[in-house]
């Protein structure tokens, strides 16, 4: 499968829902594939328009493709002030989530690899009292229709999988 294929494949499985940031730009970083979903949960006392308090969630799914592996290095370092950008901390905020997707068409190296699954980044605002942050890291190989992932972002193998 070529990047382009998988590329429309992940953005069809996305798009019910995330909504699509413009120019595929994120903190003025552009990517391949720029996306985001936010929700909100309230809580009502009596009817459904008494609304006494409220918590916002977003997700950002950043995917690109990877030329080389060199570049790796220096996205991961730029991982943590990404994800503290993103969110917004205050009373109202619950989490926000950075899943950062790496596709290649070739073989990885097992040191790229062992980056890839020990990378990990969460951090607490305020003893979580104004939500948290974290990154979800995958990385995507093509060729061997195979997912990598660190602990965080196991859960989203399966949506990111080659296969239709």
């Amino acid at each position: 499968m070529k990047f382009s294929e998988y590329k429309n494949l992940i953005k069809e499985r996305l798009e019910a829902y995330f909504s699509f940031l413009p120019d595929n730009t994120h903190l003025a970083q552009n990517y391949d594939l720029a996306a985001e979903f936010s929700s909100r949960q309230i809580q009502t006392a009596l009817f459904k328009e008494n609304v006494m308090d409220y918590l916002d969630s977003k997700e950002f799914c950043l995917l690109s493709n990877l030329q080389d592996e060199q570049t790796i290095d220096s996205e991961l370092a730029k991982l943590p002030d990404i994800a503290i950008s993103s969110a917004n901390p205050s009373r109202h905020h619950k989490s926000t989530v950075v899943t950062r997707v790496f596709v290649t068409e070739k073989d990885v190296s097992p040191a790229t690899l062992s980056k890839i699954k020990k990378f990990k980044f969460s951090k607490a605002f305020r003893f979580l009292f104004w939500g948290w942050t974290e990154v979800h890291l995958l990385l995507v190989n093509l060729q061997d229709n195979k997912v990598y992932s660190n602990w965080a972002g196991r859960i989203h193998k399966k949506v990111f999988t080659a296969n239709t």
